[in-house]
């Protein structure tokens, strides 16, 4: 049995390889295993899927080959961890906009928060993106569970405006991108950006798309 399956196959379905449970283990394995996937998406955040090698991850885990081994047959297993607590996560989050969403302290107040959930889950974003380009079974277990948070999202948004729409999935996979690239770029210009000012500008925008009437081009009218 893979690591976590009975938590991993309700998202992502989970290569048949033998590996133990974490029930099975003991604290100093699960202690193990936590280092493993804190390094993993520490890597995938600096070097991307394709540049991360398992000895990076054992390097900054701070563990030998053999061990990373032990737990988990390749980086790709890693990566499905990582996707079902950023599923699991990402649901929490946005439910929290039903509450925030009403006022616009509120949805800058979730901004906050969603920026502060991306520097836990947003290596993960980004290395399942570029992994999905090369790996269609990662495509595959991964599209339609983010899709479903996508169209979940934008249903949420809508209606802390009291707007309905029938485009909830584009629109919430629209903002989602907007908020995740701006995270990335606030990493990757750090000194030269004010993240509190980003993440203002980000509220904005979510408060303003949500409240915009949406409107119907030429090809679909």
């Amino acid at each position: 049995m893979s690591i976590g399956a009975t938590e991993l196959e309700q998202v992502f379905p989970l290569p048949d390889v033998p590996r133990q449970s974490t029930d099975a283990v003991g604290p100093r394995a699960q202690r193990t295993i936590a280092r493993i996937v804190a390094a993993t998406r520490e890597v995938f955040l600096t070097n991307g899927y394709t540049g991360t090698t398992i000895d990076d991850i054992a390097r900054t885990a701070d563990v030998s080959r053999a061990s990373f081994y032990t737990y988990f047959v390749s980086k790709r297993e890693v990566l499905l961890v990582l996707g079902a607590r950023s599923a699991t996560d990402a649901q929490t989050i946005i439910e929290r906009l039903i509450e925030l969403g009403a006022t616009s302290d509120g949805m800058a107040e979730w901004v906050r928060d969603y920026f502060q959930f991306l520097e836990i889950n947003g290596s993960f974003a980004f290395a399942w993106t570029q992994a999905a380009h090369d790996d269609h079974e990662i495509l595959t277990a991964g599209m339609k569970r983010h899709l479903n948070l996508c169209q979940r999202f934008g249903e949420v948004l809508a209606a802390s405006a009291g707007i309905q729409r029938d485009d909830t999935t584009q629109f919430g996979l629209v903002m989602f991108s907007a908020l995740e690239r701006s995270w990335s770029y606030c990493h990757l210009y750090e000194d030269g950006l004010d993240r509190r000012a980003i993440e203002a500008a980000a509220a904005q925008m979510l408060w303003s798309a949500a409240r915009h009437k949406p409107f119907h081009t030429p090809a679909s009218q």
